[in-house]
């Protein structure tokens, strides 16, 4: 008889004409019988123990904009019911619940769904309402009683493997155990959020004020990334002809004078600094290397190259930054730092920022410092962490690589397999150098992988067998913060046409 009435009472509003979209999960015989529990409560009063933190309610989220009016936790009754005796067993333990999120209204849901359209950590609301926004679904963590949170396996909204309850620490572990101990379901892709077994159906819709969805904010970041620069020479090279010649007859403009206005078009330009920007004068034994070896450095003011140029980031990891050991590599910092010019690579990660969007940059040696190798295991390791560290606090991680074989045109199978690794982790741009000469690109996972870009303003060679070179280009597009495009790439392919100097070549070469 009861589902019987059901069927009427939804024939009925239909014909009224208004849609709905009913579950089996939605009307049960229990949650009738039960309406009370279908009531909406205000949890900081319910459970005043309680600590809020609630995420959406400022822009320290994914969205990195503010979702929510007012920074309240709203549970259906029964949800709070259940949550108030979690709270009770982990007071006796010492410690409280602090909560992110729990009632999310439909717009909102929208509203993630748009920056994040991945099923996994976002329900998709074209396919009814999900357990936040019925008030069944809350997310949180536990502190002490002075209010510190407990280690956990990521922070919140950790959109990576980290986060999947397979990988769950004592902490987490323990909060999971109490929670489904009280009649919660975990989730299993992220250890914070958790869903009541039992959903409830509103007695009557709830009153709260819709948070204010903000207006799609769309924005556009041109890059362009070029090869090798060496600022300076062995010096063991002859004076006449070389870089230091070239910079006291020509001045520092020279250099970069023909693709400058190329590079001062876009809004970031990333080069490998392979070199040293130092006085020192000590160098290491680089007698285990195969081949002659070379040191390269030049003055510290040749930092007005570059900026001259429109560089504004470079990558410092390669198997030229410690030619002159910890003295040069440190100096070479210091010389970047007061020149205001981004530098990446190894332990060192960097954050650019440009008309509000936050781009990440990673740099990676394979040779090792002084070409004496590296740990493969070791060197993904780290590249993984160093992704999962920026995908929480940029939207486009840019991942550049010196890797490969000298005078190669064409990449080795670690290079292919490094590449993919780091689009797999969540890079969207790969960038490589070292073989001195250009070898082919791909589009792995809708994102590009440069293989190798070749030389550019190179001093290590005042006469190079291999002349050509390029300036890769590609936009990328936001939607508040969110990366939702990336265009064609574009090769603008260069030629040294004279010493230290590329320009772009004719349209026949």
């Amino acid at each position: 008889m009861l589902n019987r009435f059901l069927a009427i009472l939804i024939s009925w509003i239909l014909i009224l004409g208004f849609t709905v979209q009913v579950k089996a999960a939605d009307i049960t015989p229990n949650s009738i019988k039960e309406k009370y529990k279908a009531d909406f409560v205000e949890i900081q009063q319910f459970i005043p123990s309680v600590k809020l933190d609630i995420k959406y309610a400022t822009t320290d989220n994914f969205t990195h904009t503010q979702l929510y009016d007012h920074p309240q936790a709203l549970l259906r009754q029964g949800t709070a019911d259940k949550l108030k005796k979690v709270a009770e067993e982990v007071e006796k333990k010492g410690y409280r619940l602090k909560i992110w999120d729990a009632y999310r209204s439909p717009d909102v849901q929208f509203e993630m769904w748009n920056h994040l359209s991945d099923p996994r950590y976002v329900a998709n609301p074209y396919k009814g309402y999900s357990n936040h926004s019925r008030g069944s679904a809350v997310d949180l963590t536990l502190v002490d009683m002075q209010g510190n949170e407990l280690a956990m396996p990521t922070g919140f909204d950790n959109f990576s493997s980290v986060a999947a309850r397979a990988n769950q620490n004592g902490n987490a572990k323990y909060l999971s155990d109490v929670m489904v101990k009280h009649g919660f379901k975990p989730l299993d892709t992220e250890w914070w959020h958790f869903d009541d077994k039992d959903i409830y159906q509103p007695a009557h819709s709830v009153q709260v004020s819709s948070p204010t969805v903000s207006p799609q904010k769309e924005t556009s970041i041109t890059i362009s990334a070029i090869g090798d620069v060496t600022l300076g020479q062995d010096e063991r090279f002859l004076y006449e002809g070389s870089f230091d010649h070239y910079y006291k007859l020509k001045g520092p403009s020279y250099f970069f004078s023909g693709v400058k206005k190329i590079l001062s078009e876009d809004d970031l330009t990333i080069a490998n600094l392979e070199g040293t920007l130092t006085n020192a004068k000590e160098k290491p034994d680089k007698s285990h290397q195969e081949n002659r070896a070379f040191f390269f450095k030049g003055n510290p003011h040749y930092t007005a190259i570059l900026k001259d140029g429109s560089i504004e980031a470079v990558n410092i990891a390669n198997n030229h930054s410690w030619d002159f050991l910890n003295k040069g590599f440190q100096d070479t910092q210091s010389t970047l730092d007061h020149a205001g010019i981004t530098y990446f690579g190894d332990k060192q990660v960097a954050v650019y920022e440009k008309n509000w969007v936050k781009i990440g940059l990673i740099g990676v040696n394979t040779l090792g410092p002084l070409e004496e190798g590296v740990n493969t295991c070791d060197l993904m390791s780290n590249l993984k962490a160093n992704i999962q560290t920026l995908r929480e606090r940029t939207s486009l991680i840019i991942v550049s690589f010196h890797w490969g074989e000298e005078n190669k045109y064409f990449p080795t199978q670690e290079q292919r397999d490094l590449g993919r690794f780091a689009v797999d982790q969540g890079a969207d741009l790969v960038l490589g150098h070292h073989p001195h000469v250009i070898q082919p690109f791909e589009t792995y996972r809708g994102k590009c992988i440069i293989y190798s870009l070749g030389n550019f303003v190179f001093g290590g060679n005042p006469n190079p067998l291999y002349r050509y070179t390029e300036i890769f280009r590609q936009q990328f597009t936001f939607v508040n913060g969110k990366l939702v495009e990336i265009s064609s790439p574009l090769i603008i392919p260069c030629r040294l046409s004279s010493s230290y100097k590329p320009e772009p070549s004719e349209q026949k070469e």
